[in-house]
């Protein structure tokens, strides 16, 4: 695997704790800074148990095991799921205190996190929104909104779990050119989704799992076919 890689994964195997099938099985992959890597199969195919071994959230959150190879270079990996109410702090009453939260944590200087913020809500389209509740916001709004947390904590490695989801056509465009322009600026993109061709159009590769296998690793056009 490449000695760049942010993830790499040899012959890697993947079951969650108690189950006797293998969610993931015998998967060697690598993705690098600067890729958007579509992820594509049909559902329960282990798109999404790969983005969160990807990420080292499986096994070590959502506990399970792993055999085979697997190491993580990536420093900052950031997650967004396809429901975004899930994704909330619970702890914050506006917009830009939830995106906020994140560098926050990471005990960023003030004017730093003000800045990334207020970046990052305008790359989302949702500046407008940033003292609203964001209990009070749509789906669409919202899911902008965690996508917009999750890039301000300037993440290497970027994870998305059918991140479009609750988003109209115009709004999942721009969100698919925003994957483009941020792996542009160094930094991994696995993004899973059903909608493969617009996913396709942005992605500089693409994965295609059947059972937790791997049967495509190369063109996006072999996504789509």
């Amino acid at each position: 695997m490449p000695v760049s890689a942010l993830v790499g994964m040899e012959a890697l195997s993947f079951r969650y704790a108690g189950s006797t099938t293998y969610a993931l099985s015998d998967v060697t992959l690598s993705v690098e800074r600067g890729e958007v890597v579509l992820v594509a199969g049909r559902p329960g195919s282990g798109t999404s148990t790969l983005l969160l071994v990807a990420g080292a959230y499986a096994p070590r959150l959502v506990g399970g095991a792993i055999e085979g190879g697997l190491s993580i270079s990536a420093s900052r990996p950031s997650i967004v799921f396809a429901t975004p109410w899930t994704q909330l702090t619970g702890l914050c009453r506006t917009v830009f205190a939830e995106v906020a939260f994140g560098p926050a944590s990471h005990a960023l200087p003030r004017e730093r996190i003000r800045a990334l913020v207020g970046l990052q809500l305008e790359r989302l389209g949702v500046a407008h929104l940033s003292t609203r509740d964001p209990a009070t916001l749509s789906g669409g709004e919202l899911q902008r909104v965690i996508v917009a947390a999750a890039l301000a904590l300037e993440p290497d490695l970027l994870l998305l779990d059918d991140p479009a989801a609750e988003l109209d056509p115009a709004a999942a465009d721009a969100l698919y050119g925003l994957l483009k322009e941020t792996a542009a600026e160094g930094v991994g993109v696995l993004v899973a989704t059903p909608d493969v061709e617009r996913g396709a159009r942005v992605a500089s590769r693409a994965i295609v799992l059947e059972a937790g296998r791997v049967i495509h690793d190369g063109e996006p056009a072999g996504a789509l076919a």
